[in-house]
């Protein structure tokens, strides 16, 4: 009797097993509640209204959203030429989205004691002879609050870049040459936001000084490489490499490929180039701080004007930045309370197109 009873609970234990198994390899059914089909269907839409209301050849977005997987929008051709659709693998400009690179980099060599925000940019660089710049500190450079004139609205710069058919190459020291004709805006530093280039040069030749490596040699070390960035680079060359998504600029009211054209004017500020994969990567590092000691990231979030921090830009819980280069316009950002990546890339910036499929998107993901 005793065996019969042990033979049951066996039979009754193996039983319980097999359904405990059972249970658990029946997985519930993924419901996205934030890339739903109708929410698709209203990017479908927005892109479609949007690529019908700016000029532009091609647009490619990338929406990502955390347990819920990518959706990717296209439109347009990224080759007017040969007709070669927009690519999800193609290499592009990314323009002043290298800022969170730099400032990135910038903010980890604080953290080691190689900079202090609070100190002043004369007493790192003495020889740059900045205007005003015993008053200007290493935080009023990457907030944007500096005062210093940016050299890109400066008419010299234009006329020599358009006069070389944008083959022209720039130092950062030739740069700051054309920024420092004008004067500072004294009352500037620490107040007021004003976005200026002007600033990212010196950050870049800062982090020259203080390491002495090369800026390109300092972001790869201290961001690119551990992030595994293997499709994001500082180039050194104006050649992109294959595949690219072209980049186009209105020249006499007609489009030019500007996809090679001399990216050396833009430096520290946006010379870097990247694809989305990478990008996608990146923003969320970017916006959460990685690589970053509690006191820098807090830093980074010292907003002037309502929304520029350190080398990033903050609106609402979205954080990432923008970019513009000849031929490209591009916007990374992540949403920190919904973990919603949004990338755009589109194939000019003239009239910066990619800020409206922005404005579109954004208000149907989070309205």
């Amino acid at each position: 009797m005793k065996k019969k009873w042990i033979h049951v609970l066996i039979v009754l234990l193996i039983a319980m097993t097999i359904a405990s198994c059972s249970k658990k390899e029946v997985m519930p059914v993924q419901v996205n509640t934030i890339l739903t089909q109708a929410t698709k269907a209203a990017l479908e839409k927005a892109a479609d209204s949007v690529f019908m209301a700016v000029n532009t050849s091609g647009m490619i977005a990338l929406i990502s959203v955390e347990g819920e997987g990518d959706y990717l929008l296209k439109r347009g051709v990224s080759n007017i030429v040969t007709d070669e659709p927009m690519n999800v693998d193609n290499y592009f400009r990314i323009g002043s989205i290298t800022k969170t690179f730099v400032g990135t980099a910038v903010l980890i060599l604080a953290d080691e004691g190689k900079i202090k925000l609070d100190s002043s940019i004369s007493h790192y660089l003495p020889e740059c002879n900045v205007p005003n710049g015993d008053h200007i500190t290493i935080r009023n450079l990457g907030t944007m609050s500096s005062g210093l004139f940016d050299y890109t609205h400066d008419s010299l710069w234009t006329d020599d870049l358009y006069q070389s058919n944008f083959l022209m190459p720039f130092t950062p020291q030739s740069l700051l040459v054309y920024a420092f004709h004008h004067p500072s805006d004294t009352t500037m530093p620490g107040i007021k936001y004003d976005y200026c280039n002007t600033n990212l040069i010196l950050l870049g030749l800062l982090m020259e000084k203080v390491t002495g490596k090369t800026v390109e040699e300092v972001v790869e070390e201290k961001v690119v490489i551990p992030m595994n960035l293997k499709q994001t680079f500082w180039p050194n060359s104006i050649f992109l490499f294959s595949p690219y998504t072209h980049g186009y600029y209105l020249v006499n009211n007609k489009f030019q490929d500007a996809s090679n054209w001399n990216p050396s004017w833009s430096g520290a500020a946006g010379i870097m180039v990247s694809t989305i994969p990478d990008l996608k990567q990146w923003v969320k590092a970017l916006a959460e701080g990685k690589f970053l000691s509690d006191d820098m990231k807090a830093e980074r979030l010292k907003l002037v004007g309502g929304f520029y921090g350190f080398c990033l830009m903050k609106e609402g819980d979205w954080v990432g930045h923008s970019g513009s280069i000849y031929g490209y316009n591009t916007i990374a950002m992540f949403n920190t309370t919904k973990r919603i990546t949004l990338l755009i890339n589109v194939t000019t910036n003239y009239l910066l197109p990619a800020t409206a499929y922005y404005a579109a998107f954004r208000k149907i993901l989070t309205p």
